[in-house]
């Protein structure tokens, strides 16, 4: 008897022994598993998530297993902001911006070199990066017109628009939209027909009455800001925007647009990924980049946002409708060194001198 209680007892104390073990277990398991989640969280910094892109980039990317906290700002505000945090980094990711802003960030020592399987559907006269950055869509930055305005209305060339007299009622940026990718861009176009090496903010003096013509006669419109708004208010005749917004517009701003094409040339933006230099494990941020620019996420993107993806995989999801209405835009070669050594003095010049 005195037996059978002793064993009874033993196999009480097995069985509680077990008990401490699976939860101890299963303790060590949901650690260790809120830990792997902890670390597919991913900040990611771009200025390519307006119009419902950053909503749907999270939900999708919730779907491949990447947690990301998206941080919207202008392209020129999210190189300066990365430059900004260079020691103590807060980004993982980088998304959009230009190849531009993205060789500036390379030549900081911001962007960690890593490979993504997709590198190989990529044309080498896109992919610059050296492995630092990869390219994932094209943009042009197109002026337009309500399609019921008369072409003997509307200017042909952006240099029209930096005349002494108002000849046309046109969009500039303000102060805070000034520090847009695509408000830049179209400043740097502008200059580079006064591109001066020798001179200290790259440009020969005459550029500056032309700025200062372009913003006088120009309409400042707040930011952020459909491009395509103003038209559709009435409160300009021209405007201009990136490709991928063209076919939206009729629907957003509920107008026709027709495309100026500049005989001066528009500006093109090669929009790119890169992972963030940090001290700790930078593995999920590069899985998230694979994953991004991947041609199953670029094919997504491309027909939700009508974007036009460079990964040649990805190239059936072009909308044809784009491809017509941008096929015989003269595009503007911008000198990459020259447009980064200068960008951030001519915005300072234009911003203390030329806004209302």
């Amino acid at each position: 008897m005195k037996m059978n209680k002793r064993i009874s007892i033993g196999l009480r104390w097995l069985a509680l022994s077990s008990l401490v073990v699976l939860f101890a277990g299963c303790s060590q398991q949901s650690k260790g598993s809120s830990k792997s989640n902890q670390s597919h969280k991913i900040v990611l910094y771009s200025n390519s998530l307006s119009g419902g892109r950053g909503a749907w980039l999270k939900k999708e990317a919730a779907k491949a297993g990447f947690t990301i906290t998206p941080v919207s700002l202008g392209g020129g505000d999210v190189i300066n902001r990365l430059v900004s945090e260079k020691n103590k980094p807060v980004a993982d990711v980088v998304y959009g911006s230009s190849q531009f802003g993205f060789t500036k960030l390379q030549q900081q020592g911001i962007l960690k070199k890593f490979s993504v399987d997709w590198q190989k559907d990529l044309a080498s006269s896109d992919n610059q990066g050296n492995g630092y950055f990869y390219p994932l869509t094209r943009q042009l930055i197109i002026q337009i017109a309500d399609s019921k305005t008369a072409k003997q209305d509307l200017p042909t060339a952006w240099s029209d628009l930096t005349t002494s007299t108002a000849k046309y009622k046109y969009m500039v940026p303000n102060k805070t939209g000034i520090n847009g990718q695509t408000n830049q861009m179209v400043i740097a176009n502008i200059l580079t027909k006064y591109k001066d090496d020798s001179a200290k903010d790259g440009v020969s003096p005459k550029a500056w009455p032309a700025i200062k013509n372009f913003f006088k006669n120009g309409k400042q419109f707040g930011n952020p800001q459909l491009f395509s708004n103003p038209i559709a208010k009435k409160e300009s005749t021209i405007s201009y925007t990136f490709s991928s917004d063209l076919l939206g517009i009729k629907k957003v701003s509920n107008f026709d647009p027709q495309i100026i094409n500049s005989t001066d040339g528009s500006p093109q933006v090669i929009e790119q990924v890169g992972v963030v230099k940090k001290s700790g494990d930078t593995k999920n941020a590069e899985r998230f980049a694979q994953w991004l620019g991947s041609a199953s996420t670029q094919k997504k993107i491309a027909k939700q946002f009508h974007t036009w993806p460079l990964n040649k995989k990805a190239a059936s999801a072009i909308d044809p409708k784009e491809k017509e209405m941008v096929k015989d835009i003269k595009v503007t070669n911008l000198d990459m060194k020259w447009y980064n050594k200068n960008i951030n003095k001519w915005i300072q010049k234009i911003s203390l001198n030329y806004f209302n």
